[in-house]
């Protein structure tokens, strides 16, 4: 039998769900270091599993009208942002604990859950009554469109503020911090915003029209089923919570906090150590180890670090590092490395950061700064 391409599209997004099922199980049986972070992308790419059976189910002709299928609990889509919210909460604050407000998040996906089960059982025992009562229960799915919505603008503001302020913690702690990188959670927010406006498109058209344009959703479906391939990949193989991130004890308002003769003899004593011992060429050092060096606390360095050179950690070391290559491509004896050499010998873990470090410092690529130097 040959699929027409309706249900070839159909398959490809039970597919998906399948994937997102496996994956979900699997983060809820066999959870990563951090359970908690596993816990809520497992409900995450259920959820979306779930909303995608669903959708599916209609396109082939099995929730049409008010029916033990459309009236099911598949129909999850708020569980989706309350699960991807405490997903990276937890991700980027392992210990994180929740207060009262967090519980907010709560409320409209546990909404959303209980009108599908008042609906579904209302429809085996009175379906009647329910036929009688159909424009009240579609008036509340349109306060749950409502709610979605309003949540998912919410989420997303709250999740590019707690990725800002975890991308400020690791450059304040970090000179290398590609294992910790979230950048695929950037990526997967540039995502969901398009899947936002793909869905914000015909659902505005049949609120108008009042036709209904089932199958214009596909590209929004088939870009979940490739999101859950995606999420199940990204969190398994590039957890940053299996790492242990050692962050700067958090400095108190006080006299530590102020300039003084002592953070002057500090700063002069770790430019001193900079030059002469070099702890920079360790491709593992961080804030914390740099403190060891002084026998301070890490805060305070930070601090003397932001408020004399005016740079993060990331920076100021990698600046280091920057020199120390500088320093290689002018060196006879050192011309048998290639660049790549020189920046693991001058300290530097991965070429990304290499290329980036140098370019900011620089102005140049290391390439094209080396020509400069050969010419001259």
């Amino acid at each position: 039998m040959i699929l027409s391409a309706s249900n070839l599209l159909d398959l490809i997004i039970l597919l998906g769900a399948v994937q997102g099922i496996i994956f979900g199980c699997f983060l809820w049986v066999r959870p990563l270091k951090n359970k908690k972070a596993s816990f809520y992308l497992g409900l995450f790419l259920l959820s979306f599993a779930a909303n995608s059976i669903y959708f599916t189910l209609e396109t082939l002709g099995f929730r049409n009208g008010l029916n033990a299928v459309s009236l099911s609990p598949l129909y999850c889509s708020l569980w989706i942002l309350t699960s991807l919210y405490f997903f990276i909460q937890y991700l980027v604050e392992p210990n994180y604990k929740r207060n009262r407000w967090d519980f907010l998040f709560f409320i409209p996906p546990i909404f959303q859950t209980l009108v599908q089960l008042v609906g579904f059982g209302w429809y085996f025992l009175d379906q009647e009554g329910l036929s009688y009562n159909h424009n009240l229960l579609y008036s509340v799915y349109d306060l749950i469109d409502l709610f979605l919505l309003l949540m998912a603008i919410t989420v997303l503001v709250k999740i590019l503020s707690k990725l800002r302020k975890y991308e400020k913690k690791l450059l304040d702690n970090f000179a290398e911090i590609e294992d910790f990188s979230l950048s695929w959670i950037y990526r997967l927010l540039l995502f969901l915003v398009a899947l936002l406006f793909l869905f914000a498109i015909p659902n505005l058209y049949e609120q108008i029209s009042g036709h209904s344009l089932a199958s214009i959703y596909y590209p929004m479906w088939i870009s979940f089923s490739v999101l859950i391939y995606w999420m199940g990949y990204s969190a398994y193989f590039r957890n940053p919570s299996n790492q242990q991130l050692e962050l700067a004890e958090p400095i108190q308002k006080s006299a530590d906090s102020k300039l003084s003769e002592n953070t002057t003899a500090y700063h002069e004593s770790l430019k001193k150590l900079m030059t002469e011992t070099q702890p920079f060429l360790d491709q593992d050092l961080s804030l914390k180890k740099l403190a060891l060096h002084l026998d301070i606390s890490s805060g305070y360095l930070s601090q003397i670090i932001n408020q004399y050179e005016g740079k993060n950690f990331f920076d100021y070391i990698n600046g280091h590092r920057v020199e120390a290559v500088k320093r290689k491509m002018a060196d006879p004896d050192a011309q048998h490395l290639n660049l790549l050499g020189m920046a693991y010998e001058s300290g530097f873990k991965s070429k990304s950061t290499f290329n980036l470090a140098f370019k900011k410092s620089t102005g140049k690529t290391p390439t094209a700064f080396k020509k400069s130097i050969t010419k001259k």
